[in-house]
């Protein structure tokens, strides 16, 4: 038995999702899947493909990658700072050790949030602002370099009441994407935005690997994943 809201598994008999809170509905217990409408409907309403078995698979896949990306770099700067002071000389072993495994404990806890998120429930809004900001930060090898960029900021009105922020760098589809007003829906598994109305959009954006495709697409053309149609 599936939610037909976040796709998440739902106990047999359970009157409501432990995902999302949406409540249980009859048909429910259908594998979820795509149908006609989905593919050809007027692109008005939240898209019934997060149920569908490979965007399941995906979201497996993207948590299993979160996993083995925290263990990789939890081990490899451990071991890689205890050979650089094995056989650097400038370089003390006591203060390698040290260094590599601050860094190790680091990205643990890094990941840990990320994946952490992943698991929380989806949650839906409306975009109410959106603004640049010009940064700069300086070099970490020379104090005097500073380097500028350009912040982007997308400011979202959940349904609880509560501002979230959407905050990335420079080339930021997203922020082009997204008007004031939209009703979007966020994805956490996938760290993605899914528009309610997208009648009026030439381009959708790819929930799985956020690259843009054209509206008629039903997959992405670079992940072969199913648009949130």
């Amino acid at each position: 038995m599936f939610c037909e809201q976040c796709g998440n598994p739902i106990p047999e008999g359970a009157a409501f999702c432990r995902q999302c809170g949406s409540q249980v509905k009859p048909d429910s217990s259908k594998a979820p899947g795509i149908t006609q409408k989905q593919s050809t409907g007027s692109l008005v309403g939240w898209s019934q493909v997060i149920n569908h078995p490979e965007i399941h698979q995906a979201a497996q896949k993207n948590k299993k990658s979160a996993m083995g990306c925290m263990w990789f770099f939890t081990i490899l700067f451990p071991v890689g700072f205890l050979l650089a002071g094995l056989l650097i000389e400038e370089m003390p072993l006591n203060e390698a050790i040290i260094i590599g495994v601050g860094l190790g404990l680091l990205m643990l806890i890094i990941n840990l949030i990320r994946i952490r998120g992943m698991k929380r429930p989806i949650w839906e809004g409306v975009v109410i602002d959106k603004y640049t900001k010009q940064r700069s930060k300086q070099s970490r090898d020379d104090s005097s370099s500073v380097t500028y960029y350009t912040e982007y900021n997308v400011v979202i009105k959940g349904v609880d009441g509560k501002k979230k922020y959407s905050v990335e760098r420079d080339l930021n589809p997203m922020y082009g994407y997204l008007s004031i007003g939209d009703r979007v829906r966020f994805h956490p598994m996938f760290d993605s935005y899914e528009k309610f109305d997208k009648s009026k959009d030439k381009i959708i954006y790819c929930n799985i690997c956020h690259m843009m495709n054209p509206i008629a697409n039903e997959r992405c053309e670079r992940c072969s994943n199913l648009l949130f149609k």
